[in-house]
């Protein structure tokens, strides 16, 4: 959206107070994230915050997006969100093992390291196996990473 809209300023108004709705939408180039219960007059000066170079949210969405930031202690990565076979999984595929390989090291289908991996995925917030790669390695020391996978 961002690419292609540059040139225009979005407010998001919506019903949704989910905080991955809300950093979806603004990472998506939303100028601002506004709830539909608003009274015409805080939609009224959230337009006019945007067309001053604002980022407007309503207190509630304020506030969740600050508690968002409070939950994660700084140095903390998404990889400990995984569970110990999907971390397993994520630690094969960085080191460029293909689902078939992944399966047959582990003893399990295809189907279930496709699975582990839409997870895998879904919860490092990231679209491709390179992705999370690349997102796996950031998060380990630079000691821990073997020698072939190291930049």
């Amino acid at each position: 959206m961002r690419l292609h809209l540059w040139f225009r300023q979005v407010i998001m108004l919506t019903v949704y107070k989910d905080i991955k709705v809300i950093f979806q939408a603004l990472k998506a180039g939303a100028c601002g994230y506004v709830l539909k219960r608003s009274d015409e007059t805080e939609i009224l000066q959230a337009i006019a915050e945007v067309r001053a170079g604002g980022a407007p949210m309503t207190s509630e969405v304020a506030r969740m997006v600050v508690r968002s930031f409070l939950e994660l202690p700084m140095g903390q990565d998404e990889t400990g969100d995984l569970s110990a076979r999907e971390s397993e999984i994520l630690a094969l595929l960085a080191e460029g093992l293909s689902n078939k390989e992944i399966g047959t090291r582990l003893e399990i289908s295809l189907s279930t390291v496709r699975t582990h991996l839409m997870h895998i995925y879904e919860k490092l917030h990231v679209r491709c196996r390179t992705e999370a790669a690349a997102k796996y390695l950031r998060s380990m020391p630079k000691e821990a990473i073997p020698v072939t996978a190291r930049p």
